[in-house]
Order: C-alpha cells, then structure tokens, then sequence
C-alpha cells in the first residue's frame, strides 16, 4: 500500500493503493490499512472491486474514495495489457498444440490442452 499527496479538482488529496480486503455498497477496505474508506457522494461511475483485487484509491481531503481504478499489477497475468498478450500467446499455443496433436491420432483433447499449457509455461518462463 502507498500514499501520495497530490491534487484532484483543485482539492488535496491522497493516493492510496493495495489489495481489497472487504467491499460492500458504501466502501472499501484495504489490506493491512485499518477502517473502512467510504465512497464519496460526489464521485462518479465507481464500480465496488472484486476482494483480492489491486487497486489504486483517490480520496478527497475528508477522506472519502473519489476515483477508484484497478493497479497496474506487477503479475503479468493480471494487468490488461499483460492480459490480452497472454491470450495471444495461448491462442498461438493451442494451434502449435493442435498442429502437433494433429498427425497423432492416438492423442486425446486433455493431452491437446496439456501440451499447450506447457508451451505457454515455457514462453512466460523467467530467466533463460
């Protein structure tokens, strides 16, 4: 979690972001921040979080949650970027797999699919 002063429609305001650990109709909490950040009347379009998800919380000068936005996540399974390049590189997988699979018959659609999840572990592996 972090925290950052900064200014939002020309208000002081704080930057907070980390892991929802709890969510309902009126607010948020964060991990390892204790109380609840209640959204603000005055914000606009905020879509409560999933629990677990990272996000990046704006507050205004009372304290109350005016913009909410998913964080860029340091997973690259999780970031929206990140995610449509892992569809591309599974979707080019599965056909190098079905290629494969495809002059074996013997082969069943578990062993298709197994194949080509080993081959995007390989293409996301870290380090050489």
């Amino acid at each position: 979690m972090s925290g950052l002063n900064g200014t939002a429609n020309g208000h002081s305001a704080e930057t907070l972001s980390g892991a929802v650990a709890a969510v309902n109709d009126k607010g948020l909490r964060l991990e390892g921040r204790d109380g609840w950040l209640n959204y603000s009347k005055w914000a606009e379009g905020l879509v409560p979080p999933a629990r677990g998800a990272h996000v990046v919380v704006t507050l205004d000068k009372a304290g109350f949650v005016r913009t909410l936005a998913p964080a860029a996540a340091t997973d690259p399974h999780h970031s929206p970027t990140a995610g449509r390049e892992t569809a591309i590189i599974r979707q080019t997988c599965l056909k190098a797999a079905a290629e494969f699979c495809a002059a074996r018959p013997e082969l069943k659609s578990a062993d298709l699919l197994a194949l080509a999840e080993r081959m995007e572990a390989w293409v996301l592996r870290e380090g050489s």
